[in-house]
């Protein structure tokens, strides 16, 4: 049984002249209350917690609403009015202040999770209004626990609802506003109800005789404002409950499913229902974009899953996630214990991804290759086949596959296994032209050979020039350790020779022929116009802002047709296009 103190007449009266004199309408009770409306606001736009606590407790509206309950027990209308008065001069000013704050509406642009948690009022939100009224009341009447008034005015949370009120009506959101009012009026009423029965469990009610009517007018308009707000906000409880239901209902389906999807995980889910069904957007990181048949799949689940129609998309974020080596672990979301690291669904998953690890510490050192994805499976035969797609600036050679695959057969224990690589190649280019990354070793070469690298250069154009009808594109130098290799590359109809080279050699100076090996690449793909010959490349650039603005041309005729709207690839080219052509 609740042991509620009883305070002697003395501590009586004392109570009593605090509250009636702290629930006067004041000048200091203003100032503070609109310090608190202005705090818990700015709070409120920046997210932050600790400021709106901070607003809490410099706040004094909750003393009015002890003194309207003393004034209502002990039948004292003058105390009832003027803390009546106070509490509502209180309300307009925080609203009103809190209405300052966002009519520029340049503070804010949107909505943060501290308004939206104070415009959703439920009954969860009356039983802590109805405890932390009962715990400031007790506070007042036990001198020993009153140090716990400033939890208190934590607990209720009475400023920032009207502070939310405020700011909603200044940029038109009157649900919100309506709902954040409620949130005051719920806290308002319960706090002074149970005010007044823990002050009068503490012998704060007068000694007289109460007869049935004296008790309906004491406590029958409040308790008549408690019963209608806690049947609004119990309407309240049951509609978030039954939109939690379903959340959880759409992200348990949309887990369950994505586990059947290696490498997909889900970041999060938003929903919203609509007289034709419920639409949904779930942000899923993955090794790759979800296919249409994936979605379509999803969401008839979440259909069967919720007994309604479902609109689905779904935003792929592409994501890798590299453990060490043979690792087969995957990451999840944490749970309540904190884990966030399982192991792969399935025997499938691990191999797939221990085939990525492999591959990747293999060409770890290797600069200008990415391994943009793998797949892993079994031939009809039952043999492991592995299938590597590499963006790369140079070709794998044979030896590198030889040495990569036997590494794979040794970490999965397999000597059937397979392996196939696709190799995206991107050639580089410097300021000499394009250069091959398999053939240039040039800094290995010192300062002394790099400085006579020039001279040989022009040496070997010239002689091109005087013993051949072909074109000299370029020269491409690797250093043996004893001599330059020059990979001539040129254009023309004449075939060079293994004896046409050893002409062009000895055809170069005396000090310059035996300190370089010459070779000759013959291009075949070249262009023969009225004016000589030339190959694609100094074709294309020669004519860039002709064939640019062409191009341009060709895809705006393209986007204007009524019958064929661009797709996304043309959109993209037509933006790179227009960036790069001016």
């Amino acid at each position: 049984m609740l042991n509620c103190p009883q305070v002697s007449p003395q501590r009586a009266r004392e109570i009593v002249r605090d509250i009636a004199f702290a629930s006067r309408p004041r000048g200091r009770f203003f100032v503070l209350l609109f310090t608190a409306s202005m705090i818990a606001s700015f709070g409120l736009i920046a997210n932050s917690t600790a400021v709106i606590i901070g607003a809490m407790l410099v706040s004094p509206l909750m003393t009015p609403i002890f003194g309207a309950a003393l004034g209502m027990l002990r039948g004292n209308p003058r105390m009832l009015a003027r803390a009546l008065w106070s509490e509502l001069a209180g309300v307009i000013l925080a609203v009103g202040a809190a209405y300052l704050v966002g009519i520029p509406q340049l503070t804010f642009g949107s909505a943060t999770p501290e308004m939206l948690a104070r415009t959703q009022p439920n009954l969860l939100d009356l039983f802590v209004a109805i405890f932390a009224g009962f715990a400031g009341a007790y506070a007042l009447i036990d001198e020993r626990v009153s140090p716990a008034l400033p939890g208190v005015a934590i607990a209720t949370a009475i400023v920032p609802p009207l502070s939310t009120c405020g700011l909603c009506l200044s940029i038109g959101a009157w649900s919100g506003a309506r709902g954040a009012m409620l949130l005051f009026l719920a806290n308002f009423v319960s706090i002074l109800i149970v005010a007044m029965a823990t002050f009068a469990l503490g012998g704060l009610m007068r000694r007289r005789r109460y007869t049935a009517r004296r008790v309906i007018g004491h406590f029958g308009p409040t308790l008549a404002s408690f019963a209608v707000i806690a049947v609004i906000l119990t309407n309240s409880l049951i509609r978030i409950g039954r939109d939690r239901a379903l959340e959880l209902s759409i992200t348990q389906t949309l887990n369950d499913q994505l586990e059947g999807l290696r490498g997909a995980d889900l970041e999060e889910s938003v929903y919203r229902v609509t007289p034709n069904g419920v639409q949904v957007l779930a942000t899923v990181r993955a090794h790759r974009t979800i296919s249409p048949t994936w979605v379509t799949s999803i969401q008839q689940a979440l259909e069967e899953a919720i007994s309604d129609d479902v609109d689905l998309v779904v935003r792929t974020q592409r994501s890798r996630d590299v453990c060490a080596l043979g690792s087969s672990l995957q990451v999840v979301h944490p749970d309540l214990d904190g884990v966030f690291l399982v192991p792969a669904p399935d025997d499938f998953a691990a191999r797939e991804s221990l085939a990525s690890q492999v591959v990747r510490e293999f060409f770890e050192d290797e600069p200008g290759f990415e391994l943009t994805r793998i797949e892993y499976g079994k031939s009809p035969q039952g043999e492991s086949v592995i299938v590597a797609y590499t963006d790369a600036i140079r070709r794998i050679t044979q030896g590198e596959f030889d040495d990569l695959e036997a590494d794979l057969q040794d970490r999965f224990d397999d000597n059937t296994l397979h392996l196939f690589v696709r190799v995206n190649s991107s050639r580089l280019r410097g300021r000499d032209g394009p250069i091959l990354v398999e053939w240039t070793n040039v800094r290995i070469a010192g300062e002394e050979n790099i400085a006579r690298k020039k001279k040989l250069e022009i040496a070997i154009m010239d002689a091109v020039k005087n013993m051949s009808s072909s074109i000299p594109l370029r020269i491409h130098f690797n250093w043996s350790g004893q001599r330059w290799r020059a990979l001539v590359e040129l254009i023309g109809g004449e075939v060079f020779s293994p004896e046409r080279v050893a002409e062009l050699r000895n055809s170069l100076p005396d000090d310059m022929a035996d300190e370089v090996e010459v070779l000759v690449w013959r291009r075949s793909d070249f262009i023969v116009s009225e004016d000589g010959i030339s190959d694609y490349g100094t074709l294309v650039e020669s004519d860039a802002p002709r064939s640019s603005e062409s191009l341009r041309r060709l895809f705006r005729t393209t986007s204007s047709s009524p019958t064929v709207p661009p797709d996304d690839d043309q959109a993209e080219s037509v933006a790179n296009v227009e960036a790069a052509g001016g």
